[in-house]
């Protein structure tokens, strides 16, 4: 097996960011593309990641792939890339090859997969959330990026034009708009108004980099329910990723 995709800027901004705090996940490859799900050991966040096979310069595979792999070595790895790195994805029985190639110079690192009844099960994640946001990427890093050294907390609210994002602390309150006016949000399609539910704001710095390299994304929201975000991201590639709400 190899695949090989032209460039590892989403690997590193997305697989590098979720190693942080992720320790293991299942890889899925098969001939609509690859596939990769984890959740957090808190169990409080799910990932779901797509890359259709279109995306790859080189897309060979003789059979289907399912393993367990170690996020956090793997983000080590790709932590060491650079953004215009050439990634191939090279399987060698129970290893995989990590390849990043730049200006004629290849970097090869393995890691060591868990096959078979190894690889641990995760379950699919189907939830009602009617309130739904789409948001230029970009603006949600910046809004989350500006208040994250602020508090542990961060309050989702949906309002009549759009989102309030708010960290309280010890010493005061910050709160972060996103409405059409601004053009930080594109659409939106409110059920249930006046939604208001918190989160660990840790669980979104983690993948502040993926709403950075995001055209745009969808903000899901329901009442008490873990909060949604679909991620459009470049190539063809696809991610869902889950957060549960806080518990007091």
């Amino acid at each position: 097996m190899r695949l090989t995709f032209s460039n590892a800027r989403v690997w590193r901004y997305v697989m590098a960011g979720i190693g942080k705090f992720i320790e293991s996940g299942l890889i899925i490859i098969n001939h609509e593309g690859l596939a990769f799900r984890a959740i957090d050991p808190s169990r409080v966040s799910l990932i779901e990641m797509h890359i259709p096979k279109e995306s790859f310069e080189v897309f060979e595979l003789e059979d289907e792939l399912k393993a367990a792999i170690n996020v956090e070595e793997l983000g080590k790895i790709l932590r060491s890339s650079e953004k215009d790195d050439k990634i191939s994805l090279n399987l060698m029985e129970n290893t995989l090859g990590i390849e990043f190639e730049r200006k004629g110079v290849t970097r090869e690192f393995i890691i060591p997969l868990q096959t078979g009844s190894e690889a641990e099960v995760i379950p699919e994640l189907k939830l009602e959330l009617n309130n739904r946001f789409k948001v230029v990427g970009h603006s949600l890093y910046e809004g989350i990026t500006s208040i994250e050294d602020l508090g542990d907390v961060l309050t989702i609210k949906a309002l009549d034009d759009g989102l309030s994002l708010t960290v309280k602390s010890d010493i005061g309150e910050a709160e972060v708009l996103l409405n059409t006016s601004s053009g930080a949000l594109l659409d939106k399609e409110v059920a249930e108004p006046n939604v208001e539910v918190s989160y660990g704001i840790e669980y979104f710095k983690y993948v502040k980099l993926a709403m950075r390299i995001s055209e745009e994304l969808d903000l899901l929201l329901g009442p008490e329910m873990p909060c949604k975000l679909i991620f459009n991201l470049p190539q063809g590639a696809k991610m869902n990723y889950y957060v549960a709400p806080r518990i007091e």
